[in-house]
């Protein structure tokens, strides 16, 4: 996929955002309690979703992340930017 790197950053927020909402279904809202009453009540724990499903939802979404910041930084290598700025100036101690 081609695309900008301001556009990959945008992506990269939005995965992370992802990442951590399949990570709360992970941890916490993959079990449903159902109750039977059939003389006695009964509770039943069945899973929500498929815990490996999410699992590799989430390993997918660490692998482009890492394969986004990885490009970018590659990109960043790269490029070369001619700034006006006296850096040396600017970090000096004061008088």
């Amino acid at each position: 996929m081609k695309a900008t790197v301001n556009r990959f950053l945008s992506m990269q927020k939005a995965l992370i955002q992802r990442r951590q909402q399949l990570e709360q279904v992970k941890n916490s809202a993959t079990q449903r309690t159902r109750y039977f009453d059939a003389g006695h009540e009964t509770r039943v724990e069945e899973p929500t979703y498929d815990i490996k499903t999410v699992d590799k939802m989430i390993t997918r979404i660490n692998r482009a992340m890492f394969e986004i910041d990885s490009m970018i930084k590659q990109s960043n290598a790269s490029v070369e930017l001619d700034i006006n700025v006296d850096f040396d100036e600017l970090m000096k101690e004061l008088a």
